[in-house]
């Protein structure tokens, strides 16, 4: 950097140096005019030629000036030295008498730059090679004694470390001529060596936490390998008990359903029976007609629940088939009307149909038809209950239909009774109902319930005690056969 710093402020002065002596050669041409031209003027008009040839040679002398050549009357009357014009060293003079200003002749004069810059040029040459070679005589003698002083022993601080990588029992130390004082060299062997001392010392602190974790680590591999065997044996236990508990549970409940079918079978039966025995004995024909409505009415209750608890067992002849799904549920209304006229002859005034376009879907339309039939007839049931006990009440069934996604939506609402929240889902259970005794078997929401798993959709159902009840049942437009 001082070499480059050097040749730029060495540059910057021949420049200065050239510029100054470049206008001395001009100044050359300022003399030519104020001094040589009135003269060369008076030995034009007098034609002393003599006179002019001396003033001439003398002109031609002049530091600087390269060429010379007089003109007059179209004819060269002097010319000295060799032209070579350039714009900065080439001037052109008219030479005027001084009381008519006549042009007697004209004075070309050149000036010797080309010179000048060869005399700076080889100068600047001479001054880069000096200052070349002083710098790499400089840089040579600095190499060698930051070598000998610093770089080998960085290079031995290097080695020592890339060999011994900290683990050498042995401090670093530097083969170097006794000297005054702790010097940067010395501050960094001793900060490797405390860094070398710390090192080992963490190591074998390292080391022995390896170890007692290892230790640990099987330790606890073992406690965690005898209570996994332990686990195995409860779960083994657990599986067995919950086996034998499952057994149980089934036929518990086989004996819960079996008395349940049972009961809900011998009520109706016993109606059957006994009035039959009445109709054997009775010979009124009104009193006949009677019984024998009673007895079909009781029968067909029966049927009724044979029919649920074949659809319960899984048996059902139905068939998958692409249906509209709005007259399905139109369907369902209207059967569930005639049904009911054999037992009530209640029908809500208000029945509003919300039914979107093209619900199509495939479906067991039998088995479809049945859930939607009791679970409408739910819905006139406890609309039929309120009005009963409000005379004001304003009943109203709503029965809706929509496709949402992949999913063909059917919902049935009433504002009617409710369903009490303590029953939850409760109320999809076989022979749960709120119905008087006689009223229901409890099999209807279980039967929608199935059919709705049946195709692959849900059955969910919202309600506000004494308000409303709403049922959602989800069914997919495309049909995925249930795993097995």
């Amino acid at each position: 950097m001082s070499s480059f710093a050097t040749l730029i402020l060495t540059a910057f002065q021949l420049l200065m140096d050239y510029q100054r002596d470049f206008d001395k050669l001009q100044n050359n041409f300022a003399i030519i005019k104020n001094s040589y031209l009135d003269s060369m003027a008076e030995h034009l008009w007098s034609y002393d030629t003599r006179l002019l040839e001396i003033q001439l040679d003398g002109l031609s002398r002049l530091q600087g000036v390269s060429y010379l050549r007089l003109v007059a009357d179209n004819k060269t009357i002097y010319e000295s030295g060799k032209s070579d014009p350039t714009e900065e060293s080439h001037k052109r003079f008219d030479i005027y008498h001084k009381n008519t200003n006549e042009i007697l002749g004209t004075l070309d004069v050149e000036l010797d730059v080309r010179s000048l810059r060869q005399k700076y040029f080889q100068e600047a040459i001479w001054i880069f090679i000096r200052q070349a070679a002083k710098t790499m005589v400089v840089v040579f003698f600095l190499y060698f004694i930051f070598n000998q002083i610093l770089v080998i022993h960085i290079q031995h601080i290097a080695q020592y470390l890339k060999s011994n990588r900290g683990r050498a029992n042995e401090d670093l130390q530097l083969h170097r001529p006794h000297h005054r004082g702790e010097d940067e060299l010395d501050v960094l062997v001793a900060s490797i060596n405390t860094f070398r001392s710390e090192l080992l010392e963490a190591n074998q602190k390292l080391e022995s936490l390896n170890q007692a974790l290892e230790q640990k680590v099987t330790d606890r591999t073992r406690q965690l390998t005898t209570k996994n065997e332990s686990l195995e044996k409860a779960m083994l236990q657990i599986k067995r008990m919950q086996a034998t508990l499952v057994a149980q549970e089934r036929l518990a409940s086989l004996g819960s359903l079996t008395a349940s079918v049972a009961h809900e079978i011998r009520n109706p039966l016993n109606f059957v029976l006994n009035f039959s025995e009445l109709l054997t004995d009775s010979e009124n024909l009104e009193e006949v007609k009677e019984i024998s409505r009673v007895v079909l009415k009781h029968s067909q209750r029966i049927d009724q629940i044979v029919r649920s608890m074949q659809i319960l067992s899984g048996y059902d002849s139905d068939v998958l088939e692409s249906t509209d799904i709005n007259e399905i549920l139109k369907r369902a209304y209207q059967e569930t009307i005639s049904t009911r006229a054999l037992g009530s002859s209640y029908v809500p005034p208000k029945v509003t149909y919300r039914l979107s376009d093209n619900v199509v879907a495939p479906v067991y339309a039998t088995s479809l038809l049945r859930a939607l039939s009791n679970i409408v007839d739910n819905a006139i049931h406890a609309l039929e209950k309120k009005v009963i006990t409000n005379k004001n009440f304003e009943p109203e069934l709503t029965l809706s239909t929509a496709v949402r996604g992949d999913m063909a939506e059917i919902t049935i609402r009433d504002n009617g009774v409710g369903i009490p929240a303590i029953l939850g889902e409760k109320i999809f259970d076989p022979f749960l109902t709120t119905k008087a005794a006689g009223e229901g078997a409890g099999l209807g929401l279980t039967v929608a319930f199935n059919i709705a798993q049946k195709h692959g959709g849900t059955l969910k159902y919202t309600s506000e005690f004494g308000q409303w009840t709403e049922f959602v049942m989800a069914l997919p437009l495309v049909h995925e056969r249930p795993n097995p």
